[in-house]
């Protein structure tokens, strides 16, 4: 009779909930499966498309360690996410150049450096293969709390994330990638007014616009991906980026189009006095007023800027994005695209190696997790907090013309900011 050897039993497979499902949080997703990692990603909108088309964004300093977190498939697949895979083909980098709206020359220029363009939609799509996603799963609760199941001694070193369709979810980690307004950081922080952001004193208007070959062959002339501007009359603000050209939206849809999208963004200080009103002028209220208040700002710029806001058509929807920030503490992270992929990288670098190794013992893996987040988060913190203060300085010289100078960090080149200038 052939005898049985039985094994003695074996932990449970480390399991990662991400709550949010933006780059970040897929980013994430891809880089613990590259490395067999099993995760879930929980996002309250229903589905890819709630949201509606993104805009673009550039991949710069970061891009490094975008490329080491991705899967090799997915790395030969970015062309598919270029804004203008032609010029990026063709090893065209573009010139982060900034003019002077009203009379046309450009004032500063980026040296070139290595970076990508990339459809924010179409990453999110790309990112998006493969990984298990729960849709409309919003976070209403997780418990226990992570200090004490770090510092508890009764093997409870679980976190169970409760949704707002009574669902729960259990693992050994919770990860907040949530956005701007994080449930995680509100749910995190002691208090909820430690949790706000700081409102910044702009107002912004955007629009995606397709314009005819014809006339984006001159804003193509400009710069291949994007550039932007200020007003020194005004202090208003323009960015101006390509989203599609007719060859990729040929490429990836089999339909002819002979025209180019296009992103157009128009900002201004809202404050007292700003074009001789006695008070700060909020977002129109109707679309049709909202591309009509874009156009009377541009009334007086230099060509080709005064044409491309005055060709935006009459029923466009125009977003009204709110400006502001959050300077990060214990338990969060900094933002923008660079930073936040910077974020993925530092945390996988710190986590990776306690959730790939199989603890026996649950106190042992609770400790093994508080130190890598501690890890994770120190470098965070010292890395994020004077990029937040900088990014802020940028925002505020954008609708100040007379302070952008060579030591501005709006026009100054891109690197990652370690410490205030």
């Amino acid at each position: 009779m052939a005898a049985a050897t039985i094994s003695p039993p074996q932990p449970p497979q480390p399991h990662v909930l991400i709550i949010g499902a933006g780059i970040t949080g897929l980013l994430l997703a891809q880089s613990l499966k590259k490395h067999s990692i099993p995760c879930t990603v929980f996002e309250r909108d229903p589905d890819p498309n709630f949201r509606g088309r993104g805009w673009g964004l550039t991949i710069h300093w970061s891009l490094p360690q975008f490329l080491a977190l991705l899967p090799q498939h997915l790395i030969d697949r970015l062309p598919e996410v270029y804004v203008n895979p032609e010029a990026s083909e063709a090893g065209e980098n573009g010139n982060f150049l900034f003019f002077d709206l009203q009379s046309g020359e450009a004032k500063w220029k980026v040296p070139p450096s290595e970076r990508i363009r990339v459809s924010r939609e179409r990453l999110r799509g790309l990112l998006l293969e493969g990984v298990d996603v729960q849709w409309s799963k919003t976070l209403t609760s997780f418990a226990p709390a992570p200090h004490q199941a770090q510092t508890n001694n009764n093997n409870n070193s679980t976190i169970t994330a409760t949704f707002s369709d009574t669902t729960t979810s259990t693992a050994p980690l919770l990860i907040g990638a949530d956005g701007s307004h994080s449930r995680v950081r509100s749910l995190l922080l002691p208090s909820p007014s430690l949790a706000k952001n700081h409102p910044l004193p702009y107002r912004l208007l955007g629009a995606t616009v397709i314009y005819p070959t014809s006339f984006a062959q001159r804003l193509r002339d400009i710069d291949p991906f994007f550039f932007q501007g200020g007003d020194p009359n005004g202090d208003t603000f323009l960015y101006f980026s390509f989203l599609d050209t007719p060859s990729s939206y040929a490429k990836r849809t089999g339909e002819r189009r002979e025209e180019y999208e296009c992103q157009i963004i128009v900002s201004w200080p809202y404050k007292h006095g700003w074009r001789g009103q006695e008070s700060p002028c909020d977002v129109p209220a109707s679309m049709a007023e909202r591309v009509r208040f874009m156009k009377s700002i541009a009334r007086n710029w230099a060509s080709p800027f005064h044409e491309l806001v005055e060709r935006i058509p009459g029923h466009s929807e125009v977003k009204s994005i709110t400006l502001e920030d959050f300077v990060p503490k214990k338990g969060d992270r900094g933002e923008g695209a660079n930073h936040g992929i910077a974020d993925i990288a530092s945390l996988t670098d710190s986590l990776l190696p306690v959730l790939q190794h199989q603890h026996h013992d649950n106190d042992e893996a609770a400790l093994s997790l508080q130190h890598a987040i501690t890890t994770y988060e120190n470098e965070m913190i010292d890395r994020t907090g004077p990029a937040v203060l900088t990014s802020r300085r940028a925002c505020a010289d954008a609708h100040d013309y007379a302070r952008i100078g060579e030591g501005s960090p709006l026009v100054s080149r891109r690197v990652m900011v370690t410490e205030e200038e």
